[in-house]
C-alpha cells in the first residue's frame, strides 16, 4: 500500500540536508507528474524561510515530440510556472532543446542520415542527452553539485530495477550519476507500483491546477506511456507504445500515434504516414548514396533527391496537419549543408511549391540597420572597383556558416562562390 506520508517526509528531509539545487526531469507523463506533485506537496510543508535552494523543473523538447503531447506539456509548464510564482516557491521551469547542428531534420534531411534503427540510434544522444546534460553542467558550474530527481521506478522493468540498485550508494537515498561527475540521482518513488501511481494521481489533485483526469484521458487515447527524461545511456529511450518523438523509427509501429488518430486526432495522420515511409524505405539502395559522408565506399546517406523529397513530404505534413514541424533556422541550416555537400537544390523553392509563398516578416529595426549596412558596403565596393553582389554573396555565406558549430568548410564554400562567379 502506498505510504504517501513516508515519501513526503523523505523528500522534506533530503531537501533540508544541504544546499545542492534540485533538477526534476518532467516529461508530462504519469511518473514525472506524480513525482513533481510529491515534491510540491512536500515543500509546501517547509517554512518559507527554509526554502533556500532552487528546484529546476526541466523538460526536454526534441522538437519532434508528438504534437498532442507537446500541447499538453506546454500547458502544464505554463501552469507550473504561474502557480510557483503565486505560492512563492523556489521553482524554476526550463525547457531544453537540441542544438541546431543536432536537430533531427538538420541531420536527416540536411546531412542525409538514414532514419534511426536499433543498431544506428543516432538521435538519442543528439536530441535528448546532450541538451539536458548541458543544462545540468551549467547548474553544476554554478553550485558545485546538483541532485537530479527522476520518476524512475523498479516496477517499470527488471532492467530498470537492476540499474537503480547498481548505482545506489550504500545506506543512502542517492545514487551516483553514471556519466556526470558531481551529479547525484534521487528517486523518491522508485518503490511505487504503476497501480499506486494511478491511484495517487486520481486521489491527489494537481497542485499547479492541472487536471490529472486529462492526463488519464491522454494515456487512454494513446494506449501508451510517457517518454522519460534521458540523461545517460542507461535510461531507456522511447519504444513500444510510449509517447515520444513522432518520427521514431526504432520500432516498426507507433502504436500511440495510431491510437491517438483512432481516438480523434485525425490531423496527425500525415505525420504517421511520413514516419511509416521512413521505416519502410530507409534501407533501400535507390534512396541512398553508395558512399559514406567521408567518401569511403558503402551504403551512405540519403541521396539529394531523397532529401528533397523528404523535405517536401515534411512541409506537406506540416501544412495539412496545422502543426509546426520545422523551424526557419533548420531550413536555413539544411540549405547550407546541401551547398557544402555540393548540391544546388533550393530549400526555399520546395517551400514555395508547398505553401505558394516564402516566409516573410515585417522589416524590424534590426533589418533596417542591416539594409543600411549593405548599402554602405555596396558603395564602398563600387569605390574600390569590387563587384558588390559577389562581396554580399561571400558575406552571406560566411554569416550563414555561423549557424552551425563546425566552420571548417567555410573556405571551401568561399571557393565555390568565387568559382561560380568567375564561370
Amino acid at each position: 500500500m502506498l505510504n504517501v506520508r513516508y515519501i513526503l517526509e523523505e523528500i522534506k528531509d533530503q531537501y533540508l540536508i544541504d544546499d545542492r539545487p534540485w533538477i526534476i526531469g518532467f516529461s508530462g507523463g504519469k511518473d514525472s507528474s506524480a513525482l513533481l506533485q510529491f515534491v510540491w506537496y512536500a515543500i509546501r510543508e517547509i517554512p518559507k524561510e527554509k526554502l533556500t535552494k532552487e528546484i529546476h523543473v526541466v523538460c526536454n523538447d526534441t522538437l519532434v515530440e508528438n504534437p498532442t503531447v507537446v500541447h499538453w506539456i506546454d500547458k502544464n509548464l505554463d501552469a507550473i510556472e504561474r502557480q510557483a510564482i503565486k505560492e512563492k516557491l523556489p521553482i524554476v521551469v526550463a525547457k531544453t532543446t537540441p542544438a541546431l547542428d543536432d536537430s533531427f531534420w538538420v541531420n536527416l534531411i540536411g546531412k542525409g542520415y538514414p532514419a534511426p534503427n536499433r543498431f544506428f540510434r543516432w538521435c538519442t544522444e543528439r536530441l535528448k542527452i546532450n541538451p539536458t546534460t548541458k543544462y545540468i553542467k551549467e547548474q553544476v558550474a554554478k553550485k558545485g553539485e546538483v541532485i537530479i530527481l527522476l520518476g524512475t521506478r523498479k516496477d517499470e522493468s527488471s532492467n530498470r530495477k537492476k540499474s537503480i540498485e547498481r548505482y545506489q550508494i550504500s545506506n543512502n537515498r542517492l545514487r551516483r550519476h553514471v556519466e556526470l561527475n558531481l551529479a547525484y540521482i534521487f528517486a523518491p518513488i522508485k518503490e511505487v507500483t504503476t497501480n499506486e501511481i494511478w491511484q495517487y494521481l486520481l486521489q491527489a489533485p494537481s497542485p499547479w491546477n492541472g487536471t490529472n483526469r486529462d492526463l488519464i484521458t491522454l494515456y487512454r487515447n494513446g494506449t501508451g506511456g510517457d517518454c522519460p527524461l534521458v540523461i545517460d545511456t542507461t535510461t531507456p529511450s522511447c519504444g513500444q507504445s510510449r509517447f515520444g518523438c513522432w518520427v521514431c523509427t526504432v520500432v516498426n509501429r507507433d502504436k500511440s500515434m495510431e491510437a491517438l488518430i483512432d481516438n480523434g486526432d485525425e490531423h496527425l495522420e500525415p505525420l504517421l504516414d511520413l514516419r511509416d515511409w521512413l521505416v519502410e524505405n530507409r534501407d533501400k539502395d535507390k534512396y541512398r548514396q553508395m558512399k559514406l559522408r567521408d567518401g569511403r565506399p558503402g551504403k551512405g546517406p540519403y541521396n539529394i533527391d531523397t532529401r528533397e523529397y523528404l523535405l517536401r513530404r515534411l512541409l506537406e505534413a506540416e501544412k495539412e496537419s496545422g502543426e509546426s514541424l520545422i523551424t526557419s533556422q533548420e531550413l536555413k541550416a539544411i540549405q547550407i549543408i546541401w551547398q557544402m555537400d555540393g548540391f544546388y537544390n533550393n530549400v526555399y523553392e520546395t517551400y514555395y511549391k508547398v505553401y505558394g509563398q516564402t516566409k516573410t516578416y515585417e522589416m524590424t529595426a534590426k533589418d533596417k540597420l542591416l539594409q543600411e549596412q549593405q548599402n554602405a558596403l555596396k558603395d564602398k565596393c563600387l569605390q574600390e572597383g569590387i563587384d558588390p553582389d559577389k562581396m554580399l554573396n561571400l558575406v552571406k555565406n560566411e554569416k550563414d556558416k555561423k549557424l552551425l558549430k563546425k566552420r571548417k568548410n567555410i573556405i571551401k564554400i568561399i571557393d565555390k562562390v568565387i568559382e561560380s562567379e568567375l564561370a
